[in-house]
């Protein structure tokens, strides 16, 4: 939140980031097909996620669909870690906070988020970082927290399956 730094076209398309949250924490969906939503706000409305006239996706705002006040996914996100600042992370964790804002402001400027490289005559995101989380993180009781945590940092970078992250190979 303090960097600013995310890869809006990648949350918008690739992650559930753009889809509508009411305030019974689901998904706003579709009365007709029952699909999640999503705010288009170069027409003003919501629409399916997978509506073909798609133009954008909102990440931010304050919407009403069908009667229900909602945001987008990605905006609640951004306002639930604002409470776990690094000045939070320092009391639990020893860590100076100041050390957890230069990491995290090396980790998310190494991401290079914007950039690309061509593969073989294909153009393709390029974020040099990765996080891994393997048995040691998760084998533990009460991991699901830290797995999560480890997994959505590459996702608001871009970073996830695309060439210079961790590839998931299964």
């Amino acid at each position: 939140n303090e960097l600013n730094i995310y890869d809006a076209p990648y949350i918008k398309t690739k992650t559930n980031g753009s889809y509508l949250i009411g305030p019974d924490q689901l998904y706003v969906r579709d009365p007709e097909t029952g699909k999640p939503m999503i705010w288009d706000p170069t027409d003003k409305k919501a629409k399916a996620f997978n509506d073909p006239t798609i133009k954008d996706y909102a990440l931010e705002g304050d919407y009403e669909v069908n009667g229900v006040k909602c945001h987008p996914a990605f905006e609640l996100i951004k306002e639930h870690v604002k409470t776990y600042t690094p000045e939070y992370a320092e009391e639990v964790s020893t860590v100076p906070a100041k050390t957890t804002r230069r990491i995290a402001r090396e980790f998310a400027q190494a991401a290079q988020v914007g950039s690309n490289i061509m593969i073989d005559g294909v153009e393709l995101p390029y974020r040099p970082v990765g996080t891994a989380i393997f048995r040691g993180g998760q084998g533990h009781t009460n991991s699901l927290h830290s797995v999560y945590a480890t997994h959505i940092i590459g996702q608001i970078l871009g970073a996830a399956d695309v060439p210079g992250s961790t590839i998931a190979l299964c």
